[in-house]
């Protein structure tokens, strides 16, 4: 009789799938990445990405890739060869200023960052200000209009 894991809790579905994201984020597979979030329920999406951002908290290089990746910039195993991805360096660079992504900042498809933090991101120092707004296109919103968004958004990701 084998008395492997007696007494300790086993890892649920939602536990192995974030160590399978997480070692996928690690491999820079993109593609892997889809096959778990292709598959799943929108709230199972949600736990992993979370499982995902807890487990990669310290590993901003790897962090900064899962940006990318949620925001559409790196969708194949080639555009890890790109020299340049402007998404998963603006994160790295918020993250590395103090801001936590999903948090304080959201990567959305189409190659695009939302600031859900605006008085974080005016506290950033001026450099890092005037970075992002050379690097991109900043465009104010009010609240009930990135309501409206992220509605669109969620239902698009539903399909």
């Amino acid at each position: 009789m084998c008395a492997k894991g007696f007494g300790q809790s086993q890892p649920t579905k939602t536990d192995k799938l974030v160590e399978s994201a997480v070692r996928y984020c690690h491999k820079r597979h993109p593609e892997a990445l889809d096959s778990i979030f292709d598959n799943l329920p929108v709230n199972l999406n949600q736990r992993v990405v979370t499982g995902i951002l807890a487990a990669l908290q310290k590993d901003i290089d790897t962090l900064s890739w899962f940006c990318g990746y949620m925001a559409s910039e790196i969708n194949r195993s080639e555009d890890n060869q790109k020299p340049h991805h402007p998404i998963a360096e603006l994160s790295k660079t918020l993250i590395t200023s103090g801001m936590e992504p999903f948090t304080d900042f959201m990567p959305y498809p189409g190659c695009r960052i939302v600031i859900l933090n605006s008085e974080k991101f005016e506290a950033l120092p001026p450099r890092v200000q005037a970075a992002v707004k050379e690097a991109f296109d900043v465009v104010e919103t009010s609240g009930e209009e990135a309501q409206r968004r992220n509605e669109a958004l969620l239902r698009e990701l539903e399909v």
